[in-house]
């Protein structure tokens, strides 16, 4: 016997989880389900809020460290303990998911249960053992390491951020394979705390995503640090024996090998879809994740996808987003379409990278008419005083229009900048609509009004 839900949605993370309570809020009978045993997803167990605990200790450590810089000596070598900010991690992950827990159990038609599903048919799951019937469904099963293939015995040995995240102690060393967003962030916050790290990368610098400027600085500053780099290398294969890894990979045709304790797998992300039996319920997919419309749409109608398992900018607040698209288009008379041309995101490198709307890559491939202006942090009064100058804060400007239709920030404070600049991206801004906000000093929130001034002066001496 079936039981029937009007909407099942797969996966409990920050896609699927506001998905499953608006809709249910909207009165519809709404089955959440997911494997672990509360909401929240990678990004609360193994994501984003884990790393952010431990990078946040990590800094905290490294300016204590530091602290000469500012003349200021303590009388003893900082000491961290690590089985305390593992705890502190735990406590915020097990806050955070009994909250979405109770949150969930405050909506009587919404119903969570743990296990694993797969489609039997379009309009039918099985949940372990259990038949569940459904009018529409949404895929929110996230993404998980990619592994590529590579000759040896140790690929079920290496580490991801899972397992890094677990560590019940400070690894003395650790060999990072790949330089990509979630690599840099962990090479950068273990070195801090006295770590030795090496980053294998194949291609000719890290961050190969990101714009080059902004991946430099970042490149340098770990240069800076001690962290190594060896750049265009091809791995050839991962051997474990006697507890140590060998790392065997060729380097402009030299053959190299680097033996290190721990091995951590950085070499990207890959949609989360292997158990679901998608041929069965007629919903296509590629490598890439699930195949959706603008609507979020799969080919099968009533059945929707969002977040890691689509290919869309891969972050959690944008997970989120979608997840309010997906919604509307269920129960709404007017669909919504996605438009991913605000969004933004952080890097919590160091400098830390933030961006929001269409960066210069795009905006050529669009072949339109833009420009790009720069303020460079290190005129700023508030970056010398921090002693922090290697950054900048970049507008890309529609010269049609004058809105600003990107920013770009490299800052140890681009977190918090990058409010300031979502809004202006998000309200179509111009130049001269930032010169009217009046910024206090000193701060690096006044580099926006400096820009926009930098702009307008431009323009004047133009027109004389």
């Amino acid at each position: 016997m079936k039981t029937h839900y009007n909407l099942i949605v797969i996966g409990a993370g920050p896609g699927g989880t506001p998905a499953a309570m608006a809709a249910a809020q909207f009165g519809s009978k709404v089955l959440l389900v997911d494997k672990r045993e509360a909401p929240g997803g990678e990004c609360l167990f193994e994501g984003c809020i884990p790393s952010k605990v431990l990078e946040n200790a990590a800094n905290r450590y490294a300016s204590v460290k530091e602290a000469n810089i500012f003349h200021v000596d303590t009388d003893r070598d900082p000491q961290i303990h690590w089985e305390n900010v593992l705890k502190d991690k735990q406590t915020i992950v097990k806050q955070r998911s009994l909250g979405a827990l109770k949150q969930i159990e405050m909506l009587p038609s919404l119903d969570f249960k743990q296990g694993s599903v797969r489609f039997v048919d379009s309009h039918t799951l099985r949940l372990d053992e259990e038949l569940f019937s459904f009018d529409k469904a949404l895929i929110a099963t996230g993404a998980k390491s990619f592994f590529p293939k590579i000759a040896g015995n140790a690929l079920d040995k290496v580490w991801t951020n899972r397992d890094i995240f677990f560590n019940e102690t400070v690894p003395k060393e650790l060999l990072f394979i790949g330089a990509g967003a979630v690599s840099c962030e962990l090479v950068q916050m273990f070195n801090k705390l006295g770590t030795k790290c090496h980053i294998l990368e194949r291609s000719e610098r890290i961050l190969k995503h990101l714009h080059k400027d902004a991946a430099l600085l970042v490149q340098n500053k770990m240069l800076e640090d001690g962290i190594e780099i060896q750049l265009n290398v091809n791995l050839e294969k991962i051997e474990y024996e006697n507890d140590t890894f060998s790392v065997h990979f060729t380097q402009e045709s030299v053959a190299k090998v680097l033996e290190y304790k721990h091995v951590v797998m950085a070499t990207g992300r890959e949609a989360n879809l292997d158990e679901l039996e998608l041929e069965k319920a007629g919903v296509e997919y590629d490598r890439k994740g699930v195949i959706v419309n603008e609507k979020l749409q799969s080919s099968q109608r009533h059945i929707y996808a969002a977040g890691d398992c689509i290919n869309a900018p891969k972050f959690a607040h944008t997970a989120s987003y979608e997840a309010g698209i997906v919604v509307h288009n269920m129960f709404a008379l007017s669909p919504h379409v996605v438009n991913y041309d605000k969004n933004s995101w952080v890097l919590f490198s160091d400098p830390q990278i933030g961006v929001v709307g269409i960066d210069e890559q795009v905006a050529k491939s669009r072949e339109l008419d833009f420009s790009v202006e720069v303020y460079d942090f290190k005129i700023d009064a508030r970056a010398q005083i921090d002693k922090r100058v290697d950054g900048f804060l970049k507008f890309i400007i529609d010269n049609k229009t004058k809105v600003i239709i990107g920013i770009e920030i490299v800052s140890e404070d681009a977190s918090s900048l990058i409010g300031e600049a979502s809004l202006i991206v998000a309200n179509e801004m111009s130049a001269m609509d930032v010169m009217k906000a009046i910024h206090p000093h000193p701060t690096l929130t006044e580099s926006f009004s400096k820009l926009a001034q930098q702009i307008f002066f431009k323009s004047m001496m133009k027109r004389g």
